[in-house]
């Protein structure tokens, strides 16, 4: 088993995020390295989404060449501790955000080339139960959680009004697709 918050660095030569990754909730080698695959294709489509230019792609952060931030695996005790602190909401949830930048989105300032994005923490135990709820495996709930927390990052906010949440589901479902396809799997994996 991993031992309690292992760090470990995932990046590919074809990526240009850097993710360092800790879990503080035991795995297996075997799922340690499946979720390694996931996340993998998961940073892929997220930094196209964020680095190249144009509507087919994405934001295009000018200056930006590389992304950086940490997602932390964790307990349903560990988030909902963090999500009462900086939330004020007493309760478990699946994934929590925490930005270095307020919003992305416009790009109307200048980036330095590494761009620190901030932290992700997704819920391990409310990630198994929603794979089961949604039909597929922990695995892809873990890159849609991924995927979701990123969009964050970089600014977009579904609690913020309709037209928000709409535009972010979009990027959302496009991204989750992409990842999808990108390691094989098909909706159910």
């Amino acid at each position: 088993m991993i031992s309690d918050m292992q760090m470990d660095t995932i990046a590919l030569k074809t990526s240009k995020t850097l993710l360092n990754f800790s879990a503080s909730v035991k795995l297996s080698a075997s799922e340690k390295n499946s979720l390694k695959k996931a996340i993998v294709a998961a940073l892929n489509v997220c930094d196209e989404f964020a680095l190249k230019k144009g509507k087919r792609h994405g934001l295009g952060l000018t200056g930006v060449t590389s992304l950086q931030l940490s997602m932390t695996l964790c307990g349903s005790a560990k988030i909902k501790s963090l999500n009462s602190q900086w939330r004020e909401k007493d309760y478990a949830t699946d994934v929590l955000s925490f930005p270095v930048h307020d919003d992305l989105r416009g790009n109307e300032f200048p980036l330095p080339p590494e761009l620190e994005l901030g932290d992700l923490f997704i819920c391990h135990q409310i990630a198994i139960k929603q794979a089961k709820e949604y039909q597929v495996t922990w695995e892809q709930e873990i890159v849609h959680l991924y995927i979701h927390g990123f969009l964050h990052l970089l600014g977009f906010d579904h609690e913020v009004s309709k037209e928000e949440e709409v535009i972010m589901q979009k990027h959302e479902q496009d991204l989750v697709k992409k990842a999808y396809q990108l390691i094989g799997w098909g909706k159910n994996g």
